[in-house]
């Protein structure tokens, strides 16, 4: 099938499939029955992986190494959905091939979820999870956080606490896929890519931060839970990556432009005719594949760079 046909179809299957479920108010426990099946979708190619639980804390997770590993650095990984979806299942294709990619392991955390779980509470288990992380022998320098969608934002707010703090050893550098920094939903992208995103709702956007913030004082502009209100001074390399067709495009774009302002190195890859998580179907689109070997290529400038 040609591109841009493939594209095409599967752009419009995806919008039936998932954006649309996605303005409907369907509980999170329905959300994320539907999220399990939808994520079979991705082919799961575990040649040349290993996958091992693993325990950081009270949390647990999955380890999934290359067979051959040949540096000491390792990927602390949030999965993204929204703060309330999304899970070890979800991601596992997606984290095999980020492994593959980039020849080092990843340690992808089953984080507590809202609303059974909401800020800050999840943050303080995901804060004390690195931290046992680190107490476990893993040295800072050796760790790149990384996370898609709220598992970006919730990669970037830990490093700013680890700024803020000055007690604990930054990690040394973050991967922010996709994005979604401003739980305010003032980022111009929310509005005029919304009949674009293949995946993303502005309604389930508006859901998820309910859920999120729910019985809590902190305010949506709250720099602790929408880091773009943040200084960002102090923080390691970023590299920020996102398609143009995402409802979050210009999340990413802005903090982008903040990075450049806070004098932060930050790399930014905007992939045309892309949307929300596109990189997760790098089995099907060239641009998919692009995503995955840019990762990989920033990765290996950190290996030269220890």
């Amino acid at each position: 099938m040609h591109e841009m046909w493939k594209q095409y179809f599967v752009e419009g299957l995806l919008k039936g499939t998932v954006r649309y479920p996605s303005t409907r108010r369907l509980s999170p426990k329905i959300m994320r029955i539907f999220t399990e099946q939808v994520s079979q979708i991705f082919p799961l190619n575990k040649e040349q992986i290993h996958i091992a639980d693993y325990a950081l804390g009270s949390m647990t997770a999955e380890k999934i190494s290359p067979l051959a590993i040949t540096s000491p650095k390792v990927i602390l990984y949030f999965h993204g959905g929204g703060f309330c979806l999304g899970s070890l299942k979800s991601h596992r294709a997606w984290i095999c091939d980020l492994v593959r990619a980039s020849k080092i392991p990843a340690i992808h955390l089953d984080y507590p979820l809202a609303p059974e779980t909401t800020f800050p509470e999840s943050a303080e288990a995901i804060y004390h999870a690195y931290i046992t992380l680190v107490e476990s022998g893993i040295e800072p320098k050796n760790i790149i956080l990384a996370g898609d969608d709220s598992g970006a934002n919730i990669a970037l707010s830990l490093a700013l606490r680890l700024v803020r703090q000055k007690t604990t050893a930054l990690p040394c550098a973050l991967i922010l896929l996709s994005p979604f920094l401003d739980l305010t939903l003032t980022s111009g992208s929310v509005r005029y890519n919304q009949k674009h995103d293949a995946v993303m709702s502005p309604k389930f956007l508006q859901q998820a931060i309910h859920y999120y913030l729910d019985h809590t004082n902190y305010e949506v502009d709250n720099p602790r839970v929408s880091p773009l209100f943040d200084d960002l001074r102090g923080l390691p390399p970023l590299f920020i990556q996102v398609g143009s067709k995402s409802l979050l495009m210009d999340d990413a774009k802005r903090l982008k432009e903040m990075a450049d302002t806070a004098e932060v190195e930050a790399t930014y890859k905007l992939y045309t005719g892309m949307w929300h998580n596109f990189f997760m179907f790098n089995a099907w689109f060239e641009e998919g594949q692009t995503a995955l070997h840019d990762i990989a290529h920033f990765v290996e400038q950190l290996k030269e760079d220890a």
